[in-house]
Parts: C-alpha cells; structure tokens; sequence
C-alpha cells in the first residue's frame, strides 16, 4: 500500500540546492538520494555521453578503424563496444590514434562499470522499514485523561525487534523579550519501545501537566504552527540489519474527539489478521479539551 510521506514542508533559499549543484559538490550522496529510475537514466546519459565524446574524437581526428565506414555511427557504436569490452572482432583500431583511444576509453570503461556497480549495490543493499504511519493525529480521552493518539502499522512480514519511537513537537513561541523561536518538546509515552514489533502501534501521549499541549487551546495549537516529529528504530529481524522510519503531522491533520477504530480481525482461532487498508479509520469518541 502506498501512502504520501509526511515530510516537514521547508523551502531554502539563499543557497544553490538544484540536484547539479548537490553533484558537484556531494556527488555520492545526490546520486544515492535518486530514485532508481533517476539513477538508472543518470547513468545511462552518461554513458552515451561518453561514447559520443570518444566517437567524435575519432570522427573529428580522421582515426583508421579497420572494417568501419565513413559515418559518424561506425565509429560511435566502435566507441560502445570499446567502452563495455563487447569486441565482437568487425571492428578494430588501425592506426595510432585510434589505438590511443582504444586505450583512454578501455581505461574509463573499466572505472564507469565500478562506479555503476558499486552504487547500485549500495542502493540496493541499503536495508529499510516499511512502516505505515495514520495520516491523522488523533485526541480523545483515555482512561479519562486527554490523549494524544497515532497509529503505526508494520507493513512486511517480518517483525522489528526492539523497536524504539521517539516523539518531538515543534512549535513557533514568542519569548519575553518579543523573540521568536521554533521550540522542540519531547513527548512522554505510555510506552515507548515494543519488543517484537510485528503488527500495529498505537502510540500514545497523556495530556497532563507538563505535556506541550496542556493549556494550550485548538486555536494556539493552529497559530503555533504546532508539528509532531515521530523517529522509529529497531532491528529487522530477517537482515539482522537496524533499519529507521520517520514521519510527521501538522496542525491540520490533528483530530479532535476522535479515536481510531479496530484494525486487528480476531474471528480467526488460529492467525491474527490485521486491516491495514483501515490504519487511517476513526470513530466518534468523548475528549475532555478545558482549554478553549
């Protein structure tokens, strides 16, 4: 099931952050952060690029290649096979300078297949969370106290093992001396950590002295540009590698009065079956909100 990242909405200017720019100065890290089809057609620019730079040198420099024609795409498809080592044998340098560049061209063959391949098997080998996070930040009252509520779904049939969350909000604030600051409140949780992590999570937050939301009404909430920041960890068990998810809600997506609904079927004796097509399900519930 796919599902939009919520991402924190931040626009930078007064810096050069186009992805040409990021890729002359962190080459590694801008080509890491494309898509695979973005860095499969990167690569593949790039490798006709440098099969039309070698062809033109051999174009534009008159080069003898033995059993080639006179037309520029003898030579470039003569560069494709020099550059990938295919040397199917019809065509073959016969002069100095297209053996000099039989020679370049071998040479940044070799380097452009390492990089290719030690990138994308970086890529592919960089272990993940599939964790599915409830579009909707819920308040209703738990055991008679207000609570802040939002629901997480493992969505691979692994489980995470000891996993960890971790609950920031930020928010705009104005001091005494008329600064404005962006302020950033770890939450206390009913239970942050899960030993075997393999189904759903409802994360929960009192609302009680001391909590960022106490005494702070809906319109305060919305006027402070109020977002909550969720960080999970935990150890996937089938790679035995540590994988993280992130995720974060803004005032509008906060639900008052709300609770989420039963996604767990326990009709079944022998399985537990979880709904996670009903991880953004909510219902109706009493919410005990003083301060308006």
């Amino acid at each position: 099931m796919s599902r939009p990242f919520g991402g924190i909405p931040v626009t930078r200017i007064g810096a050069n952050e186009s992805w040409l720019a990021r890729l002359t100065s962190d080459a590694y890290h801008a080509m890491r952060s494309l898509s695979w089809f973005g860095l499969g057609s990167f690569f593949f620019a790039v490798y006709l690029g440098i099969n039309f730079l070698f062809a033109s040198v051999l174009w534009f420099g008159n080069a003898e290649i033995a059993n080639a024609g006179d037309s520029f795409w003898d030579h470039f498809f003569f560069s494709v096979q020099t550059l990938a080592t295919i040397g199917y044998g019809g065509m073959s340098p016969a002069d100095a300078l297209s053996n000099i560049v039989v020679t370049v061209e071998s040479f940044t063959g070799i380097v452009f297949t390492a990089v290719v391949t030690g990138l994308f098997f970086a890529k592919f080998s960089t272990p993940t969370a599939r964790v599915n996070y409830s579009i909707p930040c819920v308040f209703a009252d738990l055991e008679g106290v207000p609570t802040l509520m939002f629901r997480c779904a493992n969505a691979r049939s692994s489980a995470l093992v000891e996993a960890t969350v971790t609950v920031t909000v930020t928010r705009n604030e104005v001091l005494a001396d008329g600064e404005r600051v962006r302020r950033l409140y770890d939450l206390v949780l009913r239970r942050n950590t899960s030993p075997v992590f393999a189904l759903s999570w409802t994360v929960m937050h009192p609302v009680v002295p001391g909590s960022p939301f106490y005494g702070r009404s809906r319109a305060q909430i919305d006027a402070e540009r109020t977002t909550i920041l969720c960080t999970m960890t935990g150890i996937d068990d089938s790679l035995a590698s540590t994988v993280h998810s992130r995720w974060s809600w803004d005032a509008a997506r906060f639900q008052f009065g709300r609770k989420f609904g039963d996604m767990i079927d326990a009709s079944s004796p022998t399985q537990v079956i979880i709904d996670l097509s009903r991880l953004d399900e909510t219902v109706p519930a009493a919410l005990t909100w003083p301060w308006e």
